[in-house]
């Protein structure tokens, strides 16, 4: 994530975004939005909370499947045009009951789900199972035809109830799935994409079970002949072996292997899908997943490669070509801390890590200048390590790898201080431009710049890039001090550090955790300082939103509300005090941010919004403007309807897609939106405004 910028949604805590042909806005007129949708998950059962999240983007966990199969149902999903037929054979005896009961109250949001990942329709079939001799019947066929119908299959889905039979643990999926097959009225259309999906705890009989007093109990059907039939019918079989009751540990544990063999061998041969809920891992990521809140959804038009084409810009490189000064733009850049790189450490609290966070944070508020995250830095340099290269072959793969025109590495002397750094060209490895500095880290960008425009003949694309700074308003930015003291610079620049790694994890996650305290904890200090520094009060404005998200997330809402308090307070101060802010553009983002989180002015904020996405600006400061807007005009941040424009928003989806795609905001979208690389085009059209109700809250 880039330093030039607000770190107000991160990987764990990123809004809904959407996307259409640029070329088109000036003509059409704004659509009215669409209508939200919203769903939340009616149980906690293990099998309730896999059917709340195994469609949906936002919510699925990221391990499910134990590498059993696969693929994962959001794959299977894809954006199909067909209709979708889906009978679900569900487990109706008493070890199922609690499952029962939760798939009974999430087959409705599974079905949703599903709508919204389907271009056609959606119908679905119900058939139970249960034990030999049970009173209902070994199988009933609840809900004999396929249907939309949404009343008809909420009447099917409450008529489950679990029944006792005999003998015990064995069932008869079997036959469940037999009927299913064959029984069912399935289309005979090949357009027509047909699954069954069967939820189960116990195993089928084995094939040579034989008990004389109970003559029904025994293998009906093998796995060969279902899977032929399956095929036959252009079926696919997805499996989700349940949990059983509390009182049903013991046997449920000694069959649970034959489970998932049985379950395994229909889904692998017959293309379908197997969720194993039977491991605790699994059990507590669905737990997780489960506690979001209500999330609702903005339905917006398809994207695919020419949109983004349209809107990808020019991305060749000025370092390998004789650009004009005028076109002294996309330089990347990668800035690594300062120490051997066998031994590098990236501690926010190191001398080493603190003059690269400086440079870093001076070169990204540079128009045309993009800077590599320290995370993506952290990756390369493992690899490279690990393959054993070089100094020489290290820094230039790292370029490489990272895609940097130069990459700035030096050393801190550990008694004075002193920064030796220079600029290493990607394409020779050669170290164009060596500087030595003593002082302020907030300094040393400039003090590159400044030894890069004194001579042009080391690297012109650097003396061009220099030169610009320094004769624009960037300079003044580049030469103010970020703090009034080395102590308190140095907390802001432990903060900035802190809170740009821990965007690269998930919300919830240990790394996250720490990382956002440690931020909280330096800027904490800065401000104690001096309690008039805005970037001190920005930064604890990032920290607490992302903790609030966090907390939101994991359903701690008195928790969550007190963040978003703490938020909104440290977001005021970094507004009263931005008028000492030399970066226009932080400057302009904070004003933007407060218009409409503090003061819920949205028309204020989308003028402030619209200037950041100048293409005069830092491309960082770019990226966040399109982030902010398309989540302003999807309806997301509890804006009035008034202000929604999905053309509008879509049309900044594309802007991030096309030009960042690899950002966090960018990778984020793409699980959003289930972008395929292969098709170049989306599969899933609606995007989660999941800041709405944060939004809102009033100060505690």
């Amino acid at each position: 994530m880039k330093l030039s910028r607000w770190f107000f949604v991160g990987v764990c805590a990123l809004m809904p975004l959407v996307v259409i042909d640029p070329a088109s806005l000036a003509l059409a007129q704004p659509p009215s939005p669409a209508p939200l949708t919203s769903t939340t998950p009616a149980s906690t059962t293990p099998a309730s909370l896999a059917i709340s999240t195994m469609f949906s983007p936002l919510d699925v966990p990221q391990r499910k499947t134990m590498g059993l199969l696969q693929r994962n149902f959001l794959e299977m999903a894809g954006g199909d045009a067909g209709e979708l037929e889906v009978a679900l054979v569900i487990d109706g005896t008493n070890s199922m009951s609690a499952e029962l009961a939760g798939v009974r109250g999430s087959i409705d949001r599974m079905l949703d789900d599903l709508r919204r990942f389907r271009k056609g329709q959606v119908r679905a079939s119900i058939v139970v199972y249960r034990d030999y001799g049970s009173p209902s019947g070994e199988v009933s066929i609840v809900l004999p035809t396929f249907t939309a119908d949404k009343a008809a299959i909420d009447k099917a889905v409450e008529s489950l109830q679990p029944e006792s039979g005999e003998p015990f643990f064995h069932e008869l999926p079997d036959v469940g799935l037999h009927t299913a097959i064959t029984q069912l009225p399935w289309s005979d259309s090949p357009d027509v994409v047909k699954w069954v999906m069967l939820f189960a705890d116990a195993p089928p009989y084995s094939v040579t079970f034989r008990d004389a007093k109970y003559p029904g109990a025994h293998r009906r059907f093998t796995n060969e002949l279902l899977v032929s039939l399956a095929r036959k019918r252009g079926i696919q079989i997805n499996c989700i072996l349940c949990t059983s009751s509390d009182d049903n540990v013991q046997p449920y544990q000694q069959v649970v292997d034959q489970t998932r063999e049985f379950m395994s061998a229909l889904a692998s041969q017959s293309s379908g899908v197997m969720l194993d809920l039977s491991y605790p891992a699994i059990q507590t990521a669905l737990i997780e997943a489960g506690k979001r809140p209500e999330i609702q959804y903005a339905k917006l038009d398809p994207i695919n490669a020419f949109d983004l084409a349209a809107a990808r810009r020019q991305e060749v490189s000025i370092a390998a070509t004789d650009a004009s000064p005028a076109a002294a733009t996309n330089v990347s850049i990668a800035v690594v801390p300062h120490e051997p790189l066998e031994g590098i450490r990236f501690d926010p609290d190191r001398s080493s890590v603190q003059v690269a966070t400086a440079i870093r944070h001076r070169f990204a508020s540079l128009p045309g200048v993009r800077v590599v995250s320290t995370i993506d830095i952290q990756r390369q340099l493992r690899r490279l390590r690990a393959e054993g290269m070089t100094h020489t072959q290290a820094i230039r793969g790292l370029a490489g790898r990272l895609r940097a025109d130069y990459v700035v590495w030096g050393s801190v002397a550990p008694q004075t201080q002193q920064v030796q750094t220079a600029a290493y060209r990607r394409r020779d490895g050669e170290a164009v431009i060596q500087v030595a500095f003593d002082g302020d880290y907030g300094q040393v960008a400039n003090v590159i710049l400044t030894a890069a425009s004194k001579d042009p003949s080391r690297d012109p694309i650097l003396a061009r890039l220099a030169n610009h700074a320094m004769g624009s308003a960037t300079k003044a930015m580049l030469q103010s001090p970020i703090a009034e003291t080395a102590a308190t610079s140095s907390e802001l620049l432990a903060a900035l550090e802190a809170l740009e790694q821990s965007l690269a994890f998930a919300g919830d996650s240990d790394e996250s955790i720490e990382l956002l305290k440690t931020a909280e904890a330096s800027a904490g200090a800065a401000v104690e300082a001096e309690p008039r520094n805005p970037l001190g009060h920005w930064l604890l404005s990032n920290v607490a939103f992302n903790q609030a998200m966090r907390d939101y997330q994991r359903g701690a809402l008195d928790e969550a509300k007190t963040r978003m308090s703490q938020m909104k307070s440290s977001l005021r101060r970094a507004y009263r005090n931005r008028s000492t802010i030399e970066a226009t553009s932080l400057s302009e983002e904070i004003a933007g941010d407060y218009a409409l989180l503090v003061d819920r002015n949205v028309e204020d904020a989308i003028t402030q919004y619209k200037l950041l996405v100048d293409p005069a600006m830092p491309p960082a400061s770019q990226l966040r403007g399109h982030w902010m807007l398309a989540g302003v005009y999807a309806g997301d941040w509890g804006v009035p309807d008034s202000f929604a424009d999905l053309k509008e928003s879509r049309r900044h989806v594309i802007e991030i897609l096309a030009n960042w795609p690899d950002s966090p905001e960018g990778k984020q979208l793409k699980q959003w939106l289930q972008w395929d690389e292969a098709s170049g085009q989306t599969e899933h059209d609606y995007l989660p405004t999941i800041h709405v109700q944060m939004s809102k809250w009033d100060e505690v």
